[in-house]
């Protein structure tokens, strides 16, 4: 029994951990792919985590540019990925 509670306490902490390092990462990404997309007019940006859209949401100090959503999907298989050249 003491074995069997051992292994689901070290399977659900090692979960854990690899959600906060996709979170973590994810919002690395979502900053720089806001930061990549800024558009001119805006000078600064803030990226916050929207619950009701599952996504990051850069939002641009321009009243001219719309936010942008950046999914986890964006992040790292969209525009937010990094090409490595050959």
């Amino acid at each position: 029994m003491a074995r069997w509670t051992l292994s689901v306490t070290a399977a659900v902490v090692v979960g854990l951990l690899v959600v906060m390092a996709v979170a973590t990462a994810w919002g690395d990404r979502a900053t720089d792919v806001c930061e990549k997309n800024k558009p001119a007019s805006a000078s600064e940006f803030t990226v916050e985590w929207e619950t009701s859209e599952f996504a990051y949401v850069c939002k641009y100090e321009s009243s001219e540019a719309p936010d942008k959503r950046v999914s986890i999907v964006d992040a790292f298989h969209g525009e937010g990925r990094h090409h490595r050249s050959r």
